[in-house]
């Protein structure tokens, strides 16, 4: 039974018997190959993967694995099941090539163990100002800068950035013998990445460090056609 995903995160009670235990889950099936509908128009694609989830649901409760059972969703866009299965049945939804995948809701005579906050790598995106003494006029340098910390939180990231930000910074001379201190003016954007060791910044694919969505007005040269 170790082998099912997520029932590491609960604690059983012993003298309980697995044979009189029920455990709620709720099951999400596979996506359709979207291979098989690109040659569909958009209204017709929509029917299809609503057809094809409805018959992969009805296929799973015809297993005859559940205690009781519900279906998600609308009657028209059936999203998933939650259903009660025997404890000592749980395994076999490994098995089952519809399912994508299942989350363990609550187990009899079981507890939850409590987890401790894990920590990720977050990237702050800041602004930092270059400052010379006494300039008054003309351009102001400055820079946007993405900074890796490992945090619980995004409030977590933003509390030890403050601490940096609010350090004394040491200035030093330019060419011209002018004072000049790089200053960090604002914290602008937080994004939690996928990284969660230093090695992991060794993927040959690279990782994502920050991400943020934005408009542009399309254009001739930036439509895409839907071939692959």
């Amino acid at each position: 039974m170790s082998s099912i995903k997520g029932l590491e995160d609960w604690i059983l009670d012993k003298r309980f018997p697995d044979e009189k235990r029920n455990v709620q889950v709720s099951i999400h099936p596979k996506y359709i190959d979207i291979k098989s509908i690109y040659n569909l128009s958009p209204k017709e694609r929509k029917a299809k993967v609503a057809e094809d989830r409805k018959q992969k649901i009805e296929k799973i409760m015809k297993l005859n694995l559940f205690t009781s059972y519900e279906v998600t969703g609308s009657p028209g866009k059936p999203s998933g099941l939650k259903a009660i299965i025997p404890f000592l049945v749980l395994s076999k939804l490994n098995k089952i090539q519809s399912i994508a995948y299942f989350t363990i809701n609550k187990i009899d005579k079981a507890k939850r163990k409590v987890l401790k906050a894990s920590t990720n790598f977050y990237c702050v995106k800041m602004t930092v100002v270059i400052e010379v003494e006494k300039q008054k006029k003309g351009i102001q340098t400055i820079e946007d800068r993405m900074v890796l910390i490992k945090a619980k939180s995004f409030d977590d990231a933003y509390k030890k950035m403050e601490k940096v930000k609010d350090k004394k910074v040491e200035p030093y001379l330019n060419i011209h013998g002018e004072l000049v201190r790089w200053r960090i003016e604002s914290l602008d954007d937080c994004f939690v990445t996928d990284i969660n060791t230093p090695e992991e910044l060794n993927n040959p694919g690279g990782v994502e460090v920050y991400s943020k969505l934005k408009g542009r007005r399309l254009t001739k040269d930036r439509v895409w056609n839907g071939e692959v």
